[in-house]
Formats: structure tokens, C-alpha cells, sequence
């Protein structure tokens, strides 16, 4: 059976190349973009889209540009994987793609046409939600002989974002880790604050004690019990590990959060203390629904809860107060609302009346 990866793998050995090996996986409801700065055997933008479970990919010389002027060559390419979105590296010499690769920018699109129809008919118009690249692009096939259909143009369309320049020169580091092409190539951290090393390689977490009443008083803060996995993730340098309370790598297994994480965390350093769960209709944890996620990951949706920020840009958290990490958890998650715990000037035995009247469950 052929695999719309297929060429993908035939030019890789992933014995000897850092680049992901590449399946196919479901594209999400939001389409996903990226492009990457790719130094080969001649310096080139990798322009890429999220598309029926793949990333449609080209190859433009001299980079997007903002000026509606400038029509810029994209050479088709092989299909990408998904994870590729993910790559920022070095592809060894002599390995096909040899050079350094930047995530030089990500984003979501949205399609103006129908997508299909518009590869088929060679012009595709889309709608970037990227850092750098923004509001309406299209790429059109050029007029060549019937078995050639790999030259296409990226020209930007007039829009808010247009200008009289292109517009990209100033971009020069990684929109995740904020390395420069030599950083990474050299395999060193960026000069920022957001990009340390681990302050620690493995902790313990802080567990629930049964106790015989609910205790009195107010200023008590309170949490949902939920009904998963408790997942450590440790994320550094666009790599990212969740492991349980145990010590249980579950890395493989989890990827879809993995990948989540590293794309979210945009290159920053970090400690999360979570949990892993799958929600119902009603929003309330299965984990019944979790354990036959592991059994059939296809017929889940995995939901990462995340309760605690155990470190941070190279700062251990662990000994400041659970107060002091809520609040720097919050003004770095840009948390619209506190759906996690709560700190509250009631007492804990009227919290516990209104979560057992709609059969939840909580930590104090």
C-alpha cells in the first residue's frame, strides 16, 4: 500500500538523520503552518501546510515576501510528516537535505478555495495566522509542460499586511528558541532568559492525604480531583518528556500532548505538574475512556491538565509557596479564568456540598 510519505522516507535514513521518520496522522480542525530556514546546498525558506494528514511542501529560493510585487519561485516538494512542523537541527553532510534547519516561522492558515480543486487547478489562495507571516497569500502553479508541476510562485496578495518591501529581513533567529542559524548549528542555547537548562531532572509530586472530616476554616485553596494520569513534563530545547509519578516514561504514548507542548512552549524551558485525561460529552474525566485510549489511541482525545509550574527559565519553583507558583503559572499561561484550583474565603464543607451536588470530587 503507498503512503503519501513514501518518498519522504525512500531519501531519509533514519539511522543516520535527526529528522523525524514520518506517518501519517489525522490533520486537527485547526490547519497548521510552518516554515523553516533551511541552509543546504543553497539557502532556502521550506514553506509547509497541514493538509489531509501531511504537510504539502515547498521550497522558495529567496523566501516569502510582503510586496504583492514580488512573485517568488516555491518548488513543490515530497510530502512532509506532521512532526516535521517540530525539526530544528542540523541534517548531517552528505544526507539528503544536509545543512541546518530554523523554525523560522508557525502559525495556523485557513483555506480561501477548496483545497483539491485549487492543487489540482494549480492556484491556491490562503489566509496565514503566523508571528511573522500574516493575512492573505497565494500560491499559483506556472504554465509549464503537462509532466512538470513543480514550479509554482507565492505572491503575496493586497491586504492590511502588504507592504512596499519584503518585509522579512529583520527576522534573523528561530521563532521558538530564538537561536540564530549558527546557535544551532553549533547546537548552543539561545541568549535568552527563556531558553536554560533543567533545574532538576526529576522530582516528586505533592499527593492528596485522606483525612476523616473536611477541614474548617477559610482561605483554603481547592482543586478537582481528576480522574487520569498524573504526568510530570519536563520541556527543553524543543524536546519534551512526561513521565508519571512513578517514574514511567510515557513519551511514545502520549505523543499528541508531546507535540502539543513543544509546539506551545515556544522554545521556553519548563517544569509542568499535570494530569493526563480523556473529557466526556459533559466535560467530566473518564478514565476509563483513558485506559481505551491506550489500547486504541484513535478513538480518544487526550487533554492535558496542567495544576502547577514546578520550574521555569532555569528557576526551580518548588520551594516557593503554592500561592506564589499559581500566580507565576497564570501570568505566563495568560489564563483567561481559573479553571484549575481556586483560593476562596469559604469553607472547605461548602465547597465540598456544591461539588458532591454535581458529583465531582476536590483536594484541599
Amino acid at each position: 500500500m503507498t503512503s503519501k510519505l513514501d518518498e519522504y522516507q525512500k531519501k531519509r535514513d533514519a539511522k543516520k538523520t535527526p529528522e523525524p521518520e514520518g506517518k501519517e496522522t489525522p490533520s486537527g480542525k485547526r490547519l497548521k503552518f510552518v516554515i523553516q530556514h533551511h541552509t543546504a546546498t543553497r539557502d532556502h525558506y521550506d514553506f509547509r501546510l497541514e493538509w489531509d494528514g501531511v504537510l504539502l511542501s515547498w521550497a522558495v529560493p529567496k523566501g516569502p515576501s510582503y510586496n504583492p510585487k514580488d512573485k517568488r519561485l516555491a518548488v513543490a516538494v515530497e510530502d512532509h510528516p506532521l512532526d516535521y512542523r517540530n525539526f530544528e537541527g542540523t541534517i548531517p553532510k552528505g544526507e539528503y537535505g544536509g545543512g541546518v534547519v530554523m523554525l523560522w516561522d508557525e502559525g495556523e492558515w485557513e483555506p480561501r478555495v477548496d483545497v483539491e480543486n485549487g492543487l489540482k487547478e494549480g492556484a491556491l489562495k490562503l489566509v496565514l495566522k503566523g508571528s511573522r507571516l500574516k493575512g492573505k497569500w497565494a500560491l499559483v502553479r506556472l504554465k509549464q509542460e503537462k509532466d512538470n508541476k513543480k514550479n509554482w510562485l507565492l505572491i503575496k496578495e493586497k491586504d492590511k499586511f502588504a507592504m512596499d518591501n519584503e518585509g522579512i529581513s529583520e527576522f534573523k533567529t528561530s521563532i521558538r528558541s530564538n537561536r540564530t542559524m549558527k546557535e544551532i548549528e553549533d547546537d548552543k542555547e539561545a541568549d535568552k532568559d527563556g531558553n536554560s537548562s533543567l533545574p532538576f531532572e526529576t522530582t516528586g509530586v505533592q499527593l492528596a492525604k485522606l483525612v476523616d472530616k473536611v477541614p474548617e476554616g477559610e482561605g483554603w485553596v481547592f482543586e478537582l480531583k481528576y480522574d487520569g494520569y498524573r504526568i510530570i513534563s519536563y520541556i527543553q530545547n524543543n524536546q519534551v518528556r512526561l513521565v508519571s509519578r512513578n517514574g514511567n516514561d510515557y513519551t511514545s504514548k502520549f505523543k499528541s500532548i508531546a507535540d502539543a507542548l513543544i509546539e506551545w512552549s515556544n522554545g521556553r524551558t519548563m517544569v509542568l505538574d499535570g494530569e493526563v485525561v480523556v473529557l466526556d460529552k459533559n466535560g467530566k474525566t473518564d478514565f476509563q475512556a483513558l485506559q481505551g485510549f491506550l489500547k486504541s489511541p484513535k478513538k480518544q482525545t487526550l487533554t492535558y491538565i496542567i495544576f502547577d509550574l514546578l520550574a521555569l527559565s532555569g528557576k526551580d519553583l518548588r520551594s516557593e509557596p503554592l500561592v506564589d507558583r499559581q500566580l507565576q503559572k497564570y501570568l505566563f499561561l495568560h489564563c483567561l479564568y481559573d479553571y484549575y484550583n481556586v483560593n476562596l474565603d469559604v469553607a472547605p464543607a461548602s465547597v465540598m456540598r456544591v461539588f458532591s451536588s454535581c458529583l465531582l470530587e476536590a483536594h484541599f
